[in-house]
């Protein structure tokens, strides 16, 4: 299948740092660049050859997405059973290069874990408010710039998260390859997430979002309708691909919009490379602080699982420890290996922005925050987390991570001093200190 898109750029932020974080190199620069969101309306173009491969049908076979309307009738979780995968029927392909560039433009990945909490910033000279993160896992998983969200973004993003869902409503989605079908509701889930952050935006807590007329929690509200069904991101997650994948793996693919949850790639999606992306992201997240660490008395995991213990963990203890063993690496397996009792650990539900649920401030004057000058234009929090990355990848440096996740390049950040902030041996700088609210 082959979307037609008609593109359109809009200036999304001037002046803040960019991070890329890819299989061979991060860059964390300041300059002066405009990123761009490339959106348009999705038209579905369906054809198929001889040999079953896909072909470009014409014109007159176009349909054009529209938006559809959301309902907010209750459904009974029978009707769920509609969406469980049949057999295969169609070799229909989805095209996700529109979200594929968004993603770019606004996904920041910060890296394999060094599992190692952060440490509570200093206050901003002459108070003892702290602006921007200070969670003890700031430094894990991905970002969005939400704050640099503009009107027209938004409205582009919304416009395209309609398309996805009116498209699932003129095709059989369950008669697709059923890797396409988990591609799609990826997707579309983490479409929903962005588009409700960014909607509601600053918002320190997604999770506490009320949604629509009946003000709904965030996680509950029935944002969309397919198939006569209203969905909200708990059924797509748990009443559709837990239910009907017996793989716990299938977890790692929703990005929640918090610090807490797996990390959001940036890219698309794709049946080609799901199964790529949701083994990347379950070693990422299980040998991260958020995913699982061990304390004195218990071996802490992500409140995540306790989401998913009833489809895919039913001998509770034996289940998940099998689970995370397949992804943990040497130093993690000797905590996961020790005889403690499973507890389930503070979620951290903080957005997962550049800011911590704020507006950027711009400066025209350099500001300074925990004895870091940020740059003309660059809010100082920014500049914080981008210093404290730049330190981060000092200590992935010297642990020889480089070769599993490239090398740094850093360009215009500035501190008081040229030292090193982490010490590998600092007192109570491992997984000891309790995460900040």
């Amino acid at each position: 299948m082959t979307q037609t898109l008609s593109e359109k750029s809009g200036n999304l932020v001037e002046h803040m740092y960019l991070l890329i974080f890819d299989k061979s190199i991060i860059r964390v620069k300041m300059s002066k660049c405009q990123i761009t969101s490339i959106w348009a309306s999705v038209g579905l173009v369906i054809g198929f050859a001889v040999s079953g491969q896909n072909v470009q049908a014409q014109g007159s076979n176009q349909i054009i997405a529209q938006p559809q309307p959301l309902s907010i009738t209750q459904q009974n979780s029978s009707l769920y059973n509609k969406f469980s995968p049949r057999e295969q029927t169609s070799t229909v392909v989805l095209d996700y290069q529109i979200w594929d560039a968004a993603l770019q433009s606004v996904v920041l990945r910060l890296g394999e874990s060094i599992r190692r909490r952060a440490r509570r910033p200093n206050a901003s000279v002459g108070t003892r408010f702290i602006s921007g993160h200070k969670s003890a896992y700031r430094l894990e998983g991905s970002r969005v710039t939400f704050s640099y969200m503009d009107n027209e973004f938004k409205r582009e993003l919304s416009a395209y998260r309609a398309d996805l869902v009116h498209i699932a409503n003129q095709i059989e989605l369950t008669h697709l390859a059923k890797n396409e079908q988990l591609a799609f509701w990826y997707n579309l889930h983490n479409a929903l997430v962005i588009e409700n952050i960014a909607l509601n935006y600053p918002t320190k807590k997604p999770a506490k979002l009320l949604i629509g007329p009946l003000q709904q929690p965030f996680h509950d509200a029935k944002l969309v309708t397919i198939k006569g069904v209203p969905l909200s991101l708990r059924d797509i997650r748990e009443n559709i691909v837990y239910r009907n994948w017996d793989s716990p793996k299938v977890i790692y693919g929703f990005f929640y919009g918090n610090i807490g949850g797996p990390a959001l790639q940036n890219y698309a999606i794709t049946s080609e490379n799901v199964d790529t992306v949701l083994s990347m992201h379950a070693s990422e997240f299980i040998n991260s602080l958020r995913g699982f660490h061990a304390e004195r008395k218990t071996l802490k995991v992500s409140v995540l699982y306790q989401e998913a213990r009833p489809y895919f963990f039913e001998n509770w203890t034996q289940d998940l420890k099998d689970h995370l063993s397949k992804y943990t690496t040497p130093d993690v397996t000797e905590e996961l290996i020790q005889d403690k009792p499973i507890a389930i650990d503070k979620f951290d539900d903080i957005v997962a922005d550049l800011l911590g649920g704020s507006m950027p401030i711009t400066s025209y004057v350099s500001q300074s925050t925990d004895d870091i000058i940020a740059p003309i234009g660059v809010p100082p929090e920014i500049a914080r987390l981008m210093n404290e990355l730049h330190d981060k990848a000092i200590v992935m440096r010297r642990r020889g991570m480089v070769n599993r996740g490239g090398t740094v390049i850093i360009e215009d950040i500035y501190t008081s001093d040229g030292e090193d902030k982490y010490d590998e041996n600092a007192e109570g700088s491992l997984a000891t200190q309790k995460p900040e609210e």
